[in-house]
């Protein structure tokens, strides 16, 4: 079997072949990470390009092994491509690492490539007006408060798609005055941090909670699907997707095809905090940011657009 092959060898191209594992892997990144579809299918490819490389390889798969990998993309391909490859194949082993197939991730040390391109972030935040108009399409129907308490979530708390599909009920609770979500991070089995929800936007939270129970008066999910074929089960990613997408298009967003998707309400709130003050301390409590780096990518990209030297330019 490829399984006890795997583990005899330990790391090895062996399973990269294996396309039972490779489904349960890619399966795996739908509903345990949350990847969106282009993402599963770029790290298909990704792992593909990978096996192919290997096949005139012998022996284990080893950091070296890696690592002279990435440089033979690094002849044909922009850092961006390489690092995309090298997610892929660092995600593939994590998964067998996870089910006990392997005792390492032997690409877990195996650094990306830096680039040097410009820091400004592939998708645009929604403008003030976008979130409100977003936010107005939401009626007193119970659809309506749940997808007005989705979009609050990440407009007011910076949360990922996936966090939003992973919070249950009892990720609620009550800290010090304020009503606070224990958020289950990227990539995280258990919560890593928690957001405060704006008094403001506390009777958005509370409405929906009201109209939840009707569906399903004990704990779970936070948010169901109130749809006849899946009623009260959790709403699915792609359905969180798609709920958002479409509040998009009653709003008249701007750009709500390519620059702005469900992460824009996610930059939006990140946004807003810097623009009003919010120290990057701050933000990235908030945002959960493995790295620091990560959060000032915000604060340089807005300072540059509010104080740009082209501005200081003049030929009186």
């Amino acid at each position: 079997m490829a399984e006890q092959g795997l583990i005899q060898r330990e790391t090895g191209a062996l399973a990269v072949t294996d396309a039972a594992l490779i489904r349960d892997w890619l399966r795996w990144l739908r509903d345990a990470e949350g990847a969106s579809e282009s993402t599963i299918s770029a790290y298909r490819r990704g792992v593909e390009k990978w096996g192919q490389w290997l096949e005139d390889k012998a022996g284990i798969v080893t950091p070296e092994t890696v690592v002279s990998w990435k440089a033979a993309l690094l002849q044909d391909y922009a850092p961006q491509t390489v690092n995309l490859r090298l997610s892929a194949v660092r995600s593939f082993y994590r998964y067998l690492v996870t089910r006990g197939l392997l005792p390492v991730n032997p690409t877990s040390e195996v650094k990306g490539v830096k680039r040097s391109k410009s820091r400004e972030h592939k998708r645009d935040p929604l403008s003030n007006g976008e979130v409100l108009a977003v936010l107005e399409t939401c009626d007193t129907s119970a659809v309506g408060r749940r997808d007005r308490a989705i979009v609050t979530l990440m407009a007011f708390c910076g949360l990922r798609t996936i966090e939003v599909h992973r919070a249950d009920v009892s990720d609620l609770r009550t800290k010090d005055d304020r009503l606070v979500l224990e958020v289950q991070g990227k990539g995280s089995t258990e919560p890593d941090r928690i957001v405060v929800v704006p008094r403001s936007q506390e009777r958005v939270i509370r409405s929906w909670l009201a109209a939840r129970r009707k569906v399903a008066p004990n704990g779970g999910a936070l948010f169901l699907s109130l749809s006849r074929r899946s009623m009260g089960a959790r709403l699915a990613l792609r359905s969180i997707r798609w709920t958002v997408k479409n509040r998009y298009k009653l709003a008249g967003v701007a750009g709500e095809d390519r620059r702005k998707t469900t992460h824009s309400l996610r930059h939006s709130a990140i946004t807003s905090a810097i623009r009003h003050g919010a120290a990057p301390l701050q933000v990235q409590a908030m945002t959960g940011h493995s790295s620091f780096d990560t959060t000032l990518a915000y604060y340089h990209e807005l300072e540059r657009m509010a104080a740009p030297a082209e501005d200081l330019i003049t030929y009186e």
